[in-house]
């Protein structure tokens, strides 16, 4: 069978070259053009991809040999990237966070609805982590029963002298080109797993952090807590970026307590405990499968499986967040739904 063409948008935070030489080393695809509007971010794509890079994102897009786009650009450019690409008749495979505020996530929705063609949402670092798969399956369906509570602590800690300004600059980019800081990097994680597994919130409560130097001097946060309120309990998120002393791993933490059932399970210590006791990781993971989010594309294209990390929960998940900006700009709990698509850090910087 032939392989998949693919086109490659963006390079922001070098994730588009990642995604580009994942979609290289597989049998099934092959990249056909990419293409990044940054210099240096350009330069690195066009090194992974081993071939000069098109002249625009409408050249790749409209190239008669790609299949899907992999959407990897600022996120204040995704809904476009997405009309332009759906106008086209091309598959979306695109790379969190979604876009940079609620209009935008329903432009995007529109744009597929309209158009017809297959997108998965990539977002891979909790729901396409095994055990945490498993978990979401199992929660939706009941097995463990009612919830009582629910704590994820998500993100990414690095040493104190860690050049994030370096190696990362588009952290501490404005909302209008990043959406906002970490809460939305990193947060988009966390809340698109806890929307999966509850839906929608009634109300949402936040909190910021700007403790990290280069963040601060940019007056971005590097860290928040969002509160889920779901009527009869709170999912309670903590996400972001972290400076951490000593030996560190990536922050991956769920506590879930259901009415006869408490779980932990640190997917990066590879810790789990039931009713706390400690068990054996190996066999508590044993038998966990996900499906990645491309196999998700692919199942779609070909057989009209619909995916399951999908525009519908991501869509949801960018209301959240908003929501979640909103009770930091007018220190309020925001109930939802919104009306407003606008982004409230956006709006703040108007004033």
């Amino acid at each position: 069978m032939k392989p998949y063409g693919v086109g490659i948008l963006g390079n922001c935070c070098t994730h588009g070259a990642g995604i580009c030489g994942m979609f290289q080393r597989r049998s099934d695809t092959r990249v056909i053009a990419a293409y990044e509007q940054n210099a240096r971010r350009a330069n690195e794509l066009q090194a992974v991809f081993g071939a000069p890079l098109a002249g625009s994102y409408e050249a790749v897009i409209n190239h008669p040999d790609v299949d899907f786009v992999a959407i990897t650009c600022d996120p204040g450019d995704k809904a476009d990237m997405v009309e332009i690409a759906a106008a086209a008749g091309k598959h979306i495979f695109l790379n969190k966070p979604l876009c940079e505020s609620l209009d935008s996530a329903r432009r995007i929705a529109e744009a597929v609805q309209q158009h017809g063609v297959h997108f998965v949402y990539d977002i891979p670092m909790v729901r396409f982590i095994p055990v945490y798969a498993r978990l979401l399956d199992e929660v939706r369906t009941g097995t463990h029963g009612s919830v009582m509570g629910y704590h994820h602590l998500f993100g990414m800690n690095f040493p104190m002298d860690f050049d994030l300004k370096g190696v990362w600059p588009e952290r501490l980019d404005p909302p209008e080109k990043a959406g906002g800081g970490e809460m939305t990097n990193m947060g988009c994680y966390a809340i698109d797993y806890a929307v999966s597994l509850f839906g929608r919130p009634k109300t949402v409560t936040a909190k910021w952090r700007k403790l990290w130097d280069v963040y601060a001097e940019s007056d971005v946060e590097n860290f928040g807590q969002i509160v889920l309120d779901y009527g009869d309990f709170f999912a309670f998120l903590e996400v972001g970026k972290q400076q951490l002393a000593e030996a560190r791993r990536h922050s991956n933490a769920m506590t879930i307590n259901f009415v006869h059932k408490t779980m932990f399970i640190d997917a990066s210590a590879q810790v789990v405990t039931i009713n706390h006791i400690a068990q054996d990781y190996n066999a508590f993971a044993e038998g966990a499968t996900a499906v990645g989010s491309f196999e998700q594309l692919l199942g779609a294209i070909e057989n009209g499986t619909p995916p399951t990390s999908n525009i519908d929960t991501a869509l949801l998940a960018t209301e959240t967040l908003m929501a979640a900006y909103r009770s930091i700009v007018e220190e309020r709990t925001v109930t939802l739904p919104l009306i407003s698509g606008e982004n409230p850090l956006i709006a703040m910087r108007r004033k």
